[in-house]
């Protein structure tokens, strides 16, 4: 095992994919959630306001954290909140502790929180001699059961109803237990709600602190927050660090976007302030009944000391992210859980194969590396595949797969990239070494020593290579004889000029797809050239090898940018290319003296999917091909990168200009090659079970599939034995040429 893994992350994937109850019930609880997210928004464009809205909320409490962590803390105090700052785990685990010890506390009821797991709060307390009961369903399932949560909002995600009634049968002793969820459910609040009365102490995370009143705010649905925070005499806040926003105002916003990103909710059920030590008394049992209840309640519960509120606000590695600003993005979180109800790995393996203790999925790697350390971070962190589905679901816009690409570099700095990392990361370089002998590199590619060495490399050698072209698209394009582009009768100019981005696998995997754009663009009027542009860097990204790709982006803003101001837009062939110019490139340099160049901006603007930029010109009434009539029916997949973008539809569009044609668009979460990600022998499985769901919908429908990226190709067509071609491929079949 490679220096820095502490984990088999292959056979726990096998191990998960096994798991047929563990895949059902999560299967079916993905489903859900999706379904009521997408119902709850009433339009994109007011998801997109408000996300932005949220983004600079937090951008603003980042910058300005220790003036608010302040201000927030002397407010609370004010109201007569005793407030502490913890360092770290053990500082917060050791005052809360001592406070239990100090006030007699036996039992402790806890409400969800996400940051007491993280210290493992639990734990501290019972090894102090305290009894510690989970008030939350979900979080009372995975504590009988002696887990982690899987899912930062559904903790027992992973678990089926025959699962969770075995489970409460044997551990309350229960002979016959309700078969039906409401019976479930009124079995567990029975059992709790004497340890609601009973608790010495009630233990609550917060959603938000406000910097401005010094209130935090708890988000529900269940009403344990509300029990646990108002009816034992002693109650503790932990707030992690990142959690204080300015303003009492700035949480609306929060509270349009957490709850409907979690559980499809237009609100949650409940939503509590608290602001300071409540005047009330708790409501302790006295002779049978609740203090403030009864013969004697009033006198009783004079005598009782005044209740306590205790806000331990958790840094544990948070201040030292925030001033990291390739990691502070991190800190935007708002532990909605939409990321991962959007990310296909997750949706396999549970948070508990992909997650660390106790953060799931592609945001609880950056959340691991943040409060646990590198190594603890390292073994899952490259379950990210980088799809960008997560980034296109966060209410805050944060970049998820950038946080893990960047952990990922890091980890390269501590432990070494191996020699798999390095070969995946120069597609360039295969290329030109393969195409030139491509018959004999291709025959190669398929003998035994060559998958032996697949093997010891860690690839699965049951994955088909791609095949490599003799006659690259650059080949064929510098033969090429100059020609004007066609235009209408009666227009003089140009329909629009295009730079086409020549990638390494249009060059030297598919050029006839090069060919079909080109022939496209041309019959379209438009004038084309080519782009003499380095690798995109996205290969190398992917492995978290950013050396080259810093160089490589700083040669292309300079040939591309080049080419912008002679009027050309980047028309871009592969997905993948496009999301590195328009999403990676400004992240790549952030930190280099290339930092705010105007050209990235530049080049956001003028870049474009091939697809989007022919439905663009149709939408504006510029796009005059002239296409037969086809009867044929094309059954469409789009790229995660072309969705992430915001594009994800158009290949579909442009294939309904074919007159005649019948499209069928599948969705899928993912096809599950992902670049490298399929190849690599411990993801291999995990791959092709992404892709099964995509493979059982593209075989519902007849008819020719049609993809955009060299991944999508790849993976369809070894999981379906159907042939794929690309959108342009279908539309230069069906041009009327002169």
């Amino acid at each position: 095992m490679a220096k820095g893994h502490v984990r088999d992350i292959g056979s726990e994937i096998r191990g998960a994919l096994a798991d047929t109850a563990m895949q059902g019930a999560i299967s079916r609880a993905m489903g859900s959630l999706r379904a009521r997210r997408a119902l709850a928004w009433p339009s994109v464009e007011r998801f997109e306001e408000l996300r932005s809205q949220a983004r600079a909320v937090k951008e603003e409490a980042l910058e300005r954290a220790e003036e608010l962590l302040a201000e927030f803390s002397a407010r609370a105090t004010e109201a007569g909140a005793v407030v502490v700052r913890a360092r770290d785990a053990k500082a917060a685990t050791g005052y809360i502790g001592d406070l239990a010890r100090d006030r007699g506390v036996r039992l402790v009821i806890k409400s969800k929180s996400m940051t007491s797991e993280e210290i493992h709060l639990n734990k501290a307390l019972e090894a102090a001699g305290v009894t510690v009961v989970e008030g939350d369903l979900g979080e009372r399932i995975i504590q009988l059961a002696g887990e982690r949560p899987s899912h930062l909002v559904v903790p027992a995600i992973h678990k089926s109803k025959e699962e969770i009634i075995r489970l409460l049968a044997g551990k309350m002793g229960i002979a016959e237990p309700p078969a039906d969820a409401e019976g479930l459910t009124r079995l567990v609040r029975q059992d709790l709600r004497q340890r609601f009365l009973d608790a010495d102490m009630g233990i609550t995370g917060a959603n938000f602190g406000i910097a401005e009143t010094g209130s935090i705010v708890l988000i529900e649905n269940e009403g344990n927050v509300c029990l646990t925070s108002q009816v034992p005499p002693v109650h503790v806040a932990l707030v992690g660090w990142e959690k204080v926003i300015p303003r009492l105002a700035d949480l609306a916003v929060f509270l349009e976007l957490l709850p409907r990103s979690a559980t499809g909710q237009r609100l949650t059920s409940y939503v509590s302030l608290i602001t300071g030590r409540q005047a009330a008394p708790a409501l302790r049992k006295q002779a049978g009944r609740p203090s403030s209840t009864g013969p004697g309640g009033a006198a009783a519960a004079s005598a009782q000391p005044a209740r306590e509120f205790h806000i331990v606000i958790l840094d544990n590695g948070r201040s030292q992210a925030a001033a990291d600003s390739e990691l502070r993005e991190a800190l935007y979180c708002i532990r909605c859980g939409a990321c991962l109800n959007a990310c296909a790995p997750y949706n396999l393996v549970g948070g508990h194969v992909y997650g660390g203790d106790p953060y799931p999925g592609g945001i609880g790697c950056p959340w691991t590396y943040i409060t646990k350390g590198h190594t603890e971070a390292y073994d899952f962190n490259s379950l990210c595949t980088t799809c960008s589905r997560c980034t296109e679901a966060c209410p805050v816009k944060i970049d998820i797969p950038w946080l893990n690409t960047v952990i990922k570099e890091r980890n390269n700095r501590e432990f070494g990239a191996g020699l798999r990392q390095r070969v995946f990361a120069r597609a360039d370089l295969m290329g030109d070494a393969f195409s030139p002998i491509a018959p004999l590199a291709n025959l190669a590619l398929r003998t035994a020593p060559a998958h032996w060495s697949f093997e010891a490399l860690g690839i699965d050698p049951a994955r088909r290579m791609p095949k490599y072209e003799q006659k690259t698209f650059m080949g064929w394009w510098n033969k090429r004889p100059a020609r004007s582009p066609a235009r209408p009768a009666g227009e003089e100019a140009a329909a629009g000029k295009v730079a086409v981005f020549v990638d390494c696998f249009m060059n030297h995997n598919l050029p006839e797809v090069g060919k079909a754009v080109v022939q496209v663009l041309e019959a379209a009027g438009v004038e084309v050239t080519v782009a003499h542009n380095s690798c995109c860097g996205r290969p190398s990204l992917s492995q978290g090898l950013l050396e080259a790709p810093r160089r490589w982006a700083v040669d292309n803003l300079r040939e591309l940018g080049g080419l912008i101001d002679q009027g050309y837009d980047i028309i871009c062939v592969e997905p993948s290319c496009l999301s590195a110019l328009r999403d990676d490139y400004r992240r790549l340099l952030e930190t280099t003296a290339h930092a705010g160049d105007p050209r990235i901006q530049l080049l956001e603007e003028h870049s474009y999917d091939v697809t989007e930029y022919l439905v663009l010109m149709a939408q504006q009434g510029r796009l005059h091909l002239h296409l037969a009539p086809v009867e044929a029916t094309y059954v469409v997949h789009g790229h995660c990168h072309q969705k992430s973008l915001g594009i994800g539809s158009a290949p579909a569009e442009l294939l309904r200009l074919v007159p005649g044609a019948t499209v069928h668009e599948v969705e899928a979460l993912c096809c599950g090659m992902v670049g490298s990600f399929g190849y690599k022998e411990e993801y291999s499985a995990l791959s092709q079970a992404i892709g099964g769901e995509l493979f059982d919908k593209l075989q519902a429908h007849e008819g020719l599939v049609v993809a955009c990226g060299i991944s999508c190709r790849s993976q369809i067509e070894q999981g379906t034995g159907r042939t794929v071609v690309h959108p342009c491929e279908v539309v230069a079949g069906a041009l009327r040429l002169p």
